[in-house]
C-alpha cells in the first residue's frame, strides 16, 4: 500500500508539473502575439464548443459498450465519477495550448524562410527513384481520392480531438499520463521547435514559393480530379492567410514534419494499449494518414518517416518518465 501511495503521489506530480508546462507554453505563444493567439482561440473554442459535445456523447456511448457491454451505464457512471473534473480541466488546458500552437505555426514563417524545400525534395526523389506523390497515385485504386480527403480532413479532426477526449477519461492514471506527456512534447519539439529547425512548405507549394514547375505535374493531376481540386482549394485558403498574415483556422504552412502523421501515429500507440484490435485500426489509420500526406502533395514522405521515428521515441521516453518510480533503486 505503501509503494502504491508513492508511485500514485509521483504520478499526480508529472500530471501537475505537465498542466503547468501547458500552461506556460500558453503563455508564451500569447506574450508573443496576443492579437493572433486571441483570434486563433476565439476560433477554436467556437469549433471545439459545437464539436465536443457530440463527440463526447458519442465516444462515451462506444467506449462504455467496448468496455462493459453488459453493464454500459453502470461503467458510464463511474468513469464520470471519476474523471469528469479531471477530464474538464484537461480538455481547458489542450484548449488554451494549443491556440498557442497554432500561433508559433502562424508565426514561423515570419521568423524563418521556408529554406528546407530543395533539399526535403531533392532526397525525397532520390530515396524513392521518383518524387513519391508520382507513386502514391499509380498505386491508389482509381476513386480512391474521395476517400483518403474525407480520412485526411474530417477523418484527422475527429480522430484527433476524440483521442484527447478519451484519453482524458481514462481511469489508468500511469496510461493517461504517459499519453498527454507525449503528447505535449510531440506538440512543443515536433510541431514547434522542429517545424521551425526543418521549415518547409510542402510540395503542393513549391511552386508557388519559389517559382518555376517543379510540382507543376502534382497540382495538374490534383486539380482533374474534384477531391483533389479541393485540395488545392484549402492550399489556396492557407496560401492567402500567408500573404495576408491573417491568424485564420487552421492557419499555418508547415511540412516539416507531419503534424498529421505524429498525431496518428501517438493515437495508434494509446489504442494499441487499449486493445489489441483497436491498436490495428489506430495503425491503419497512421497508414492512410501517411499515404493520403503524400497523395495530395501536403508533405515530402520524409516529413512522415521523421514524425513517425520521433512519437516512436518520445512513446519510449514517457513510458521511461511515469514508470520511474516502480523500477528497483
Amino acid at each position: 500500500m505503501a509503494i502504491e501511495s508513492v508511485e500514485k503521489n509521483f504520478r499526480s506530480g508529472i500530471e501537475g508539473r505537465l498542466a503547468l508546462v501547458s500552461l506556460v507554453y500558453a503563455l508564451a505563444g500569447a506574450i508573443f502575439s496576443w492579437d493572433a493567439y486571441i483570434a486563433l482561440l476565439r476560433q477554436y473554442s467556437v469549433s471545439y464548443f459545437y464539436a465536443l459535445p457530440p463527440m463526447l456523447l458519442g465516444g462515451l456511448a462506444v467506449a462504455a459498450v467496448v468496455a462493459n457491454p453488459r453493464a454500459p451505464v453502470a461503467w458510464l457512471k463511474h468513469i464520470l465519477r471519476e474523471r469528469a473534473l479531471g477530464a474538464s480541466l484537461t480538455i481547458a488546458i489542450f484548449c488554451l495550448a494549443i491556440a498557442s500552437f497554432s500561433t508559433f505555426k502562424h508565426h514561423i514563417p515570419a521568423w524563418l524562410p521556408f529554406f528546407a524545400d530543395e533539399p526535403l525534395a531533392a532526397l525525397d526523389e532520390w530515396l524513392h527513384f521518383d518524387d513519391p506523390w508520382r507513386w502514391a497515385h499509380a498505386m491508389a485504386p482509381d476513386g480512391s481520392s474521395s476517400f483518403l480527403s474525407l480520412l485526411y480532413g474530417p477523418g484527422w479532426f475527429v480522430e484527433w480531438l476524440g483521442m484527447v477526449l478519451v484519453a482524458a477519461f481514462i481511469t489508468d492514471n500511469r496510461l493517461r499520463i504517459r499519453y498527454f506527456v507525449a503528447f505535449a512534447a510531440t506538440i512543443l519539439l515536433l510541431g514547434t521547435i522542429l517545424r521551425a529547425a526543418g521549415a518547409s512548405a510542402g510540395p503542393i507549394f513549391y511552386d508557388r514559393m519559389f517559382g518555376g514547375e517543379r510540382f507543376a505535374d502534382l497540382v495538374a493531376v490534383l486539380a482533374a480530379d474534384p477531391f483533389g481540386a479541393r485540395m488545392i482549394g484549402a492550399s489556396d485558403y492557407l496560401y492567402s492567410a500567408y500573404l495576408s498574415d491573417d491568424a485564420v483556422f487552421g492557419t499555418g504552412i508547415s511540412a516539416m514534419p507531419s503534424i498529421h502523421v505524429a498525431m496518428a501515429v501517438l493515437n495508434a500507440l494509446l489504442l494499441t494499449e487499449l486493445k489489441r484490435w483497436l491498436g490495428i485500426v489506430g495503425w491503419l489509420f497512421a497508414a492512410g494518414i501517411m499515404f493520403g500526406s503524400v497523395f495530395f502533395g501536403w508533405h515530402y514522405a520524409l516529413d512522415g518517416y521523421a514524425s513517425t521515428v520521433l512519437v516512436l521515441v518520445i512513446w519510449w521516453w514517457a513510458g521511461r518518465i511515469v514508470d520511474a518510480p516502480a523500477r528497483p533503486v
